[in-house]
């Protein structure tokens, strides 16, 4: 039997947390950009209990995830 879950399926506290980045740019974020040796994301930071919403810009280093792929 198909069914939608409904949010209170998916979430029984009123204490929770939802994380996304985003992979290509949207109406809420912006994707992966490249500029010269960096990688550049975007990620929302939710929490329920506070009503907390952040946004984290984030600079990676390409060199250091080319080594880690490596290591993988």
């Amino acid at each position: 039997l198909d069914r939608v879950l409904s949010t209170n399926d998916l979430v029984t506290s009123d204490n929770c947390y939802f994380a996304a980045t985003g992979i290509t740019d949207g109406d809420l974020l912006k994707g992966v950009r490249y500029d010269k040796g960096r990688v550049l994301t975007q990620s929302i930071v939710m929490r329920s209990k506070s009503g907390t919403v952040r946004f984290v810009e984030g600079e990676h280093q390409a060199h250091k995830w080319e080594t880690y792929a490596r290591r993988a």
